[in-house]
């Protein structure tokens, strides 16, 4: 994982678009349970990373706002 590169997620901005984001699968009926799922998502969005995950609070990010991902295969 070293050679992966670290960064930095937080900030005003991230975390006002990360809740609009919230606000807006709220309306639609769907509930993220976790808050930083949110901040996660929207900063993949917004910077262009595509997202490798097992969870599906990031499922209504792929419908709603283009998240892109990849999933593990299923596990036999």
């Amino acid at each position: 994982m070293t050679r992966l590169p670290i960064v930095e997620i937080g900030g005003e901005a991230m975390a006002i678009k990360a809740a609009t984001h919230y606000r807006f699968l709220r309306k639609r009926g769907v509930t993220i349970r976790k808050a930083v799922d949110c901040l996660i998502a929207t900063f993949c969005i917004e910077e262009g990373f595509t997202l490798l995950h097992d969870d599906r609070d990031f499922d209504p990010f792929v419908t709603h706002f283009g998240l892109r991902v990849l999933t593990p295969p299923p596990q036999p």
